[in-house]
Parts: structure tokens; C-alpha cells; sequence
């Protein structure tokens, strides 16, 4: 059923009043006319509201300019609390984040890098948010949603993951499965996407409208946000960089295609063309069957030579990709994180001297700033969390799942 048109603007007003508070930290009410162009009558019974729901306070007096003290409004840290869960292919990490974005309690298993069935998943990922409310001493009211990272493709709207590789899956609904033993509103998105989401609310990326986040694990991903917000694309899936074909004649990628950009730069890429060149014998590794990536790394970094080439050659692959992310979306800046950016110069040598190579100054790569950062599995479980809180933006505490 559709949304009327009356509570369809009251609940856009309702999350710009919200995103400008948020982005700013503390505000008047005057300000936040000025700044999103509603009207202060608009403002004052909006926010008379939010201040009702406890999800803002009045924190203090504004600076004196003669006249009345305007007060400021800010975010109230207790207004909700919300989960975040991140899926990677060896830790299910979960996060409790208040509606400030501070992460108030976390929880964390292992995984084994093997093959799990979505049900088995789903069991993990529902004791695992159980814990982390338990140990919190959380009461499960408390809590507003759970969101859901992981790393493939996934359509946001329904919640079905098309394709997950580190599992094999395909045509599976884990946020169903998840939802329905949690009793708790559940979204899910892909694990670059809520990193950007974890970026633009939390991080560098905070009141930037047009940015993007990299992501270098087993695989190579993309969160893209334009003109403010996530950019999905027609059916949820859009943003698979990885998947961007830069040599159709190069090695075979694990969508099926050739010469992909994750077929070079991702870890699992790299971990695959080591173990072909220990078995040819350019490289003494007592078990080229299992060595791990850090492993792999640190013999890089101890000087063998061949490893220091294929770390190299992913990084001038991946400056080729980021060179046409430059020129497809002029961002202001673009994030790369991820567990591959342990690597270092190995990598970013390369990919900053290919990035250089390719760009034209036509095309806004002197504008468009390359940061590379560090990462931790809180970050992306933080992110997870941020897919609850905008809903909180649209919908009273205790109707989120009304606009799921």
C-alpha cells in the first residue's frame, strides 16, 4: 500500500532535519531552516516531535548575539540502539551502536573457512546478536534492528543474496531466516555499501556528497555514494568494481568472467598466483596448500622477489579500475580499505604511479583525492548498524519496520 503523500514529506523533512543535526553536531533551529530551506514553523513542530521521541535534546544555550540565547539541538546518544552484524569469511562480528554512532558493545566469532549453508549462517549470525545483547546486559526491547553486512551481491530490497562466493550461494534470502529467529526489523546490504555507510555517517565522509569506498578482501568491492546517498542502481546490485573487466584475456574470475580487476588485486587472486609460483619453484613455502595471506605478505615484505611482483602487478591493475572510477564519477575523494591494504607500498606503489599514468586533466583527477586507510571488522559491523539508523531517520522508534 502506498505511503501517502502527506507522511511521505513529513518523513523526508524529518530525516533532513535529522542528517543536518547529525552532520553538524549541534544546531539551532534557525540554522536548520537555513540550511535545508524549511520553514521555521515546519522546523519547530518537527523537532517538538523528535524531542518527544527522544531521539534529540536541547543541549545547550547558543553563542549570544543580543536577544533570546538560541537553543542548540543535538542527537540524543540513548534515543535508540541498534545492531550491526558483519559477515567476512573468517569472523562474524557484531556490534551494538547508539543512535550517536558510538559502538557501546561488541561481540565477536570465528568462522571457519569453509563452505557454511545460509541455515547454518543464520543460526550464527541470531545466537551471536543474542550474545552480544546478553553480555551487554541489553534488554531485547532495547534494541530498534539489525543490519547485515556481507560481501556479494545482494538486492536490498528484498533482501535476496544473488550470489555470495565466499559460500557458493545464490537465490538466498539470509535476512528472512534471521528476521523471523530475532524477532527484530532486519536489513541487509552489501558489506562495501555499509562501509560507505559507516563512512558518510560516521567518517571522512561526513558532509561530502559525492565519494567512494573501495574495499580490498578475497574479493575487490565498491560502496558508491552520489549526491548524498548510496547509489544501488536499478535492482540493489550496482557498485561491482570487482567485476569491472580490464583484460578479457587475463585470468578467470570467480563471477565466470575473465580478467576482472578482483581476478588481479583481490587477496584470494594474489594467494593464487603465490601458490602457482611456489609450485614452480620460485618460492620456498613449506606448504604451498596452506599458507595463509599473511604469510604470503610477510615473505613479500621480507624481499621474495616474485611475491613483491604479483603484489605490484595488482596494485597497476587496480590503478587502472580507480583511474576509471575517476573519470565515470569525478568523486571528491575515494576511500581504499579493506584487509589488502595491509600490504602497503607493495600495492599502492603501483597503483598510485598507474592512477597518475591514466588520468587525464580533463577528466578531475587532480579534484578527486585517493586516501587509503586502515580497517577494522568493527567498521564494517558499525556500518551494518547505520542501515537501522536511517530507517530511524524516516519512521518513529518502534515503526521502523513499516518502511522496510
Amino acid at each position: 500500500m502506498p505511503i501517502p503523500v502527506r507522511d511521505l514529506m513529513r518523513a523526508i523533512n524529518r530525516s533532513k532535519i535529522l542528517e543536518t543535526i547529525r552532520t553538524v553536531g549541534m544546531i539551532s533551529r534557525i540554522d536548520i531552516a537555513r540550511t535545508t530551506g524549511l520553514s521555521q514553523a515546519l522546523i519547530t513542530g518537527l523537532t517538538a516531535d523528535l524531542i518527544k521521541e527522544g531521539l534529540i535534546i536541547e543541549k545547550q544555550s547558543g553563542k549570544y548575539k543580543g536577544g533570546r540565547r538560541p537553543m542548540l539541538l543535538a542527537l540524543n546518544p540513548e534515543g535508540a540502539y541498534v545492531v550491526g552484524v558483519n559477515l567476512s569469511i573468517s569472523e562474524l562480528s557484531v556490534v551494538i551502536v547508539n543512535f550517536e554512532g558510538t559502538v557501546v558493545a561488541s561481540h565477536a566469532n570465528s568462522l571457519a573457512p569453509i563452505h557454511h549453508s545460509m541455515a547454518e549462517i543464520a543460526d550464527r549470525v541470531a545466537g551471536a546478536v543474542q550474545a552480544c545483547i546478553w553480555e551487554a546486559n541489553f534488554a531485547k526491547e532495547q534494541i530498534s534492528g539489525v543490519g547485515i553486512g556481507i560481501p556479494g551481491i545482494v538486492n536490498t530490497n528484498s533482501g535476496n543474496i544473488l550470489f555470495l562466493p565466499n559460500y557458493g550461494w545464490e537465490n538466498v534470502n539470509l535476512k528472512e531466516r534471521v528476521q523471523n529467529k530475532l524477532n527484530h526489523p532486519c536489513y541487509i546490504d552489501n558489506s562495501s555499501n555499509t562501509l560507505a555507510l559507516a563512512e558518510q555517517w560516521f567518517g571522512e565522509g561526513k558532509g561530502i556528497d559525492n565519494f567512494l569506498v573501495v574495499t580490498i578482501e578475497n574479493g575487490v568491492g565498491l560502496g558508491a555514494v552520489i549526491n548524498g546517498r548510496i547509489y544501488r542502481g536499478q535492482e540493489g546490485i550496482a557498485g561491482e568494481f570487482g567485476h569491472m573487466t580490464i583484460n578479457p584475456d587475463g585470468p578467470e574470475c570467480r563471477c565466470g568472467k575473465k580478467g576482472c580487476v578482483e581476478a588481479y588485486a583481490g587477496n584470494i587472486a594474489i594467494m593464487r598466483d603465490a601458490r602457482k609460483a611456489a609450485a614452480d619453484g620460485h618460492w620456498d613455502c613449506e606448504d604451498p596448500d596452506r599458507f595463509t595471506y599473511e604469510e604470503m605478505l610477510r615473505a613479500a615484505q621480507a624481499g621474495v622477489v616474485v611475491l613483491r611482483r604479483l603484489f605490484s602487478r595488482a596494485g597497476q591493475m587496480l590503478g587502472i579500475g580507480v583511474s576509471h572510477l575517476v573519470t565515470l564519477f569525478n568523486p571528491a575523494k575515494i576511500f581504499i580499505t579493506g584487509q589488502g591494504v595491509q600490504a602497503g607500498e607493495l600495492i599502492f606503489d603501483a597503483m598510485f604511479s598507474t592512477v597518475e599514468q591514466c588520468h587525464s586533466t580533463r577528466f578531475g583527477r587532480r579534484t578527486t583525492q585517493i586516501i587509503v586507510q586502515q580497517w577494522t571488522e568493527q567498521d564494517w559491523a558499525r556500518g551494518a548498524g547505520a542501515l537501522v539508523l536511517q530507517e530511524l531517520y524516516k519512521s518513529p522508534v518502534g515503526q521502523v519496520a513499516t518502511h522496510r
